[in-house]
């Protein structure tokens, strides 16, 4: 599984969803190799802490120019790692470098039966976009989720202010989503 671009930012967003289906084109194993290219998609790991949390900071950054400190999200990526019901972040490696990373947390619901998945991050390294990185990534992800009997996977898009925000709802909706509608957000601390 591989990266592509974000799903986080301030603001409204709009949400996109996607039923989880089988898909022949990857494997259950969860580590891959990219088709045309040297990519390979894993589990993360808990020592893949630091390299998720830049990462992700990666992705915040261009997505509005804010993120928190490095040793905060590398706090909050191990918190994640450590604790599999929380969820699953995918990497994509070129070799020794990161090319993408997915971030997804599992969510139970009363109007889902059953458990669904929520994308907190997508990132595909700009070396690396072009590439179908993010398109892996997301395979992988619905194989996981297929494996773990969850029955959607769903995505907030970035704010309008997103200058890329048409070209990531298109690249959701060409991967099989469809738009769910707008999410709002309230920050407590």
């Amino acid at each position: 599984m591989d990266g592509s671009l974000s799903t986080r930012s301030g603001g409204r967003r709009a949400s996109a969803t996607a039923t989880v289906r089988a898909h022949p084109a990857t494997t259950t194993a969860l580590t891959q190799e990219g088709p045309a290219q040297r990519v390979r998609i894993r589990l993360a790991q808990v020592q893949d802490a630091a390299a998720v949390a830049a990462a992700v900071r990666k992705l915040l950054l261009e997505l509005s120019g804010d993120a928190p400190q490095p040793a905060a999200l590398e706090r909050a990526a191990r918190s994640v790692l450590e604790d599999p019901t929380a969820g699953a972040v995918l990497l994509a490696s070129d070799g020794e470098e990161i090319a993408g990373v997915l971030s997804a947390s599992w969510q139970t619901a009363i109007h889902v039966p059953g458990r669904y998945a929520l994308i907190q991050d997508l990132w595909v390294s700009p070396d690396h976009r072009g590439q179908a990185i993010g398109r892996q990534l997301l395979l992988a992800l619905f194989d996981l989720a297929v494996e773990r009997e969850i029955v959607r996977v769903e995505v907030g898009l970035p704010s309008e202010r997103f200058a890329g925000l048409r070209a990531t709802e298109a690249f959701y909706l060409a991967n099989g989503f469809s738009l769910l509608g707008p999410r709002m957000r309230q920050m407590l601390l």
